[in-house]
Order: structure tokens, then C-alpha cells, then sequence
């Protein structure tokens, strides 16, 4: 039951072909008035101008409903906008500082807060909050969680229902000038981004400014694809920041992204997780939840079987979901994060009331081979 009320959360999510057709439809309707124009001796090219820009329109909303990059109305005016409509919470932007020589642009990170929050850093005695951390895929920006993946929406569900507890939810930018596949590393080439100590900062700066439970115990990494991977590494490198895990097509290495950002193999071992992993010394038992899309990327279902076997070893706490009928999109990403959070704050302990989980002995629901 728990997954068909999750899934409803994504109803949708698959409206988007419409608006492609339908001005695929008006494009084809003014090149014909551009045809006839022209067959009357009379000046077509306003109305191919304007097929041309539908054209590229209707292009891109397609492009938008295959990926799930903008798979709604309100996610395309939440592009628009850089407002989230119909929330129930709180969602800013804010720009965090970036130290000198980071190699980075500044950038929004957006912050959602949870209905009835009035907390500040400082204050006593009102409520704390734990926060999930999203790190959006490549290419992408910080805006992904909130716009295509509708993580508001979600949170807004997951609350009411008393899914999970009220949550800061925090996506910070990943990109970087000259490429969007940072692996949220800290390049070792002169003068590379550093994105992996601008996160950190991140956390830093979440925890000084808003009412936060500032422990690992409250802090999860998440994230979707590349972002899948970020929320892998830094979650299992960063024992003492994160608490737990929630990895959504997850990649067990950094790819080229990371060869392109490092300088030497043992750098690149050092931060892919099916090197490492084997001999990494875990501080907690983090709570990890990895989930495949079953028609996603074959590579990261690979990956994400090399995690479960290495995770097994481990003794952590793990489970592996596969979303039927889904692909390597947003789309999949929505349904997946609220899945994972459900299981995630169960296993951290923070479930507001009791919830019908699997075992936690590592199993599958269903099962993976």
C-alpha cells in the first residue's frame, strides 16, 4: 500500500506530451498559412518565422517529457519563475560564499523549509530540523530537485501523511564554468573547482543560518545519477557529515568526470567507491538506499550491483529497490526520493509514526538478482 500512495505523487508527471503536440500542431498550421501566403504572392515570412520559434518550442518540450527534465506545467513555470507554486513549505534561494580560489561561478543553492517553520540558527527552544542534502545529475543545476523532480510537492505529501518527520530539504549547485560533471570532486588540476569543500561549506552555512539538528544522525546525502553518485562517495567519505545515504541510479566511480578533475589512478581510486568501499573503515552504520530504474542505464544498474555486494560485505544497512516501468529521468527520480525517504528516516530512528518497511537485514523489494 505504501508504494501505490508514493507513486500517486507522480500522477503528474506525465502530462507533458501534450503541450509538445499541440504546438507541434500549431506549427504545422502556420507553415501551411506561410504556404498559402506565399502561393498569393503575399510575404510568408512572419508565419514561418513563428513556426520556426513553435518549432524549436514544441522541440524542447518533447526533449522535456522524454528526459522528465521539465515534465509538468508547474515545473515549467517553476523554471520560469524560480518560485515554486502550490507548496506547502517554504522554498528560497540563497547564494552561499564561495572561498577565494574555488574555481567556481556563484550560484543559487534552493532551500525548502517545512510547513509552520520560524526557526532560526540561534534560537532556543523551538523545534530543530534534520536536512536532506540533493545533488542533481549532468548536466543539471541546483534548480533540478525542485523544478523536475518536484521534491516540494513531495516533502509537502510526505509530511502530511507523517511519512517522515517536517525536513529542511537543501540542493546546492554541482556545475562548474567549463563543465557540469564535477563528480562534486575537489579537482587536483591547477586552478579546478572544488566542489566537494563548497558542499561542506554548504552544510556549514545551512546549519549557521537555519534551525538545524547539526549531526550526522540528521544530515542525508542524496542524489540522481551523477548526483547518485556524489550522495554515494561523500556519504561513505564523509562519515562525520552524513548519517545516511539515498542513491537513485547510483554509479560506483567518478567516470570520466572524475579522470577529467584528477591528476593520477590513485586519486581516481580514491574517490570510486568500488576501490575503495572494501578496505573503507565505517565509523556508523549508515542506512543506504540504492534504486534502479527498471529500463534506466544499464551501466548504473551495474554499478549499483557492485554497491549491493560491497554494502552486503559491510554488514551496513541497505535495501535495493528496482521502479518498475521507469526510466533514467526525473520522473523516476520523483518517485524514487520519496521512496527513499520513507525507508531512510525509518531506518535513522525518525519515522513519526511506525511504517510498514521490509526486513533490514538488506533484502529487496522486490528482489534483485
Amino acid at each position: 500500500m505504501l508504494r501505490v500512495d508514493l507513486q500517486a505523487l507522480a500522477v503528474d508527471l506525465r502530462d507533458s506530451w501534450w503541450p509538445a503536440v499541440l504546438l507541434g500542431v500549431l506549427a504545422v498550421g502556420l507553415l501551411a498559412l506561410g504556404a498559402r501566403r506565399r502561393r498569393r504572392g503575399r510575404r510568408p515570412a512572419l508565419p514561418f518565422a513563428a513556426a520556426a520559434v513553435v518549432l524549436v518550442v514544441a522541440g524542447a518540450t518533447a526533449a522535456g517529457a522524454w528526459t522528465g527534465s521539465v515534465p509538468s506545467a508547474r515545473a515549467a513555470k517553476t523554471v520560469a519563475s524560480d518560485e515554486v507554486p502550490g507548496t506547502d513549505g517554504a522554498v528560497t534561494q540563497v547564494q552561499v560564499p564561495l572561498r577565494p580560489g574555488s574555481g567556481l561561478e556563484p550560484s543559487d543553492t534552493w532551500i525548502y523549509t517545512p510547513p509552520g517553520y520560524a526557526g532560526s540558527a540561534g534560537g532556543q527552544g523551538g523545534p530543530r530540523y534534520p536536512v536532506v542534502y540533493l545533488f542533481h545529475g549532468e548536466p543539471g543545476s541546483s534548480a533540478d530537485w525542485f523544478t523536475a523532480g518536484d521534491v516540494a510537492r513531495t516533502a509537502d505529501e510526505l509530511i502530511r501523511e507523517r511519512l517522515i518527520p517536517p525536513v529542511i530539504l537543501v540542493a546546492p549547485d554541482l556545475t562548474a564554468p567549463d563543465t557540469d560533471d564535477t563528480e562534486c570532486l575537489d579537482s587536483t588540476r591547477p586552478g579546478g573547482p572544488q566542489v566537494e569543500t563548497h558542499i561542506l561549506d554548504v552544510v556549514s552555512y545551512v546549519d549557521a543560518h537555519y534551525a538545524t539538528q547539526a549531526d550526522p544522525e540528521h544530515r542525508i546525502a542524496a542524489g540522481m545519477s551523477m548526483g547518485a553518485f556524489c550522495a554515494v562517495d561523500q556519504g561513505l567519505r564523509h562519515q562525520d557529515v552524513y548519517g545516511a545515504i539515498i542513491g537513485l541510479e547510483a554509479y560506483a566511480g567518478p567516470g570520466q568526470g572524475g579522470r577529467d578533475a584528477l591528476t593520477s589512478e590513485a586519486q581516481f581510486r580514491a574517490v570510486s567507491p568500488r576501490f575503495y568501499l572494501p578496505q573503507l573503515e565505517m565509523t556508523r552504520r549508515t542506512p543506504v538506499y540504492l534504486d534502479t530504474a527498471e529500463d534506466g542505464d544499464p551501466i548504473s544498474a551495474r554499478a549499483t550491483q557492485t554497491l549491493v555486494t560491497e554494502l552486503r560485505a559491510k554488514g551496513l544497512p541497505f535495501q535495493h529497490h528496482i521502479e518498475a516501468d521507469q526510466e533514467h529521468d526525473w520522473d523516476f527520480a520523483g518517485i524514487g526520493i520519496a521512496h527513499g525517504l520513507v525507508w531512510t528516516f525509518d531506518q535513522l530512528g525518525l519515522a513519526p509514526v511506525p511504517s510498514a518497511q521490509p526486513p533490514q537485514d538488506g533484502s529487496s523489494v522486490p528482489a534483485t538478482s
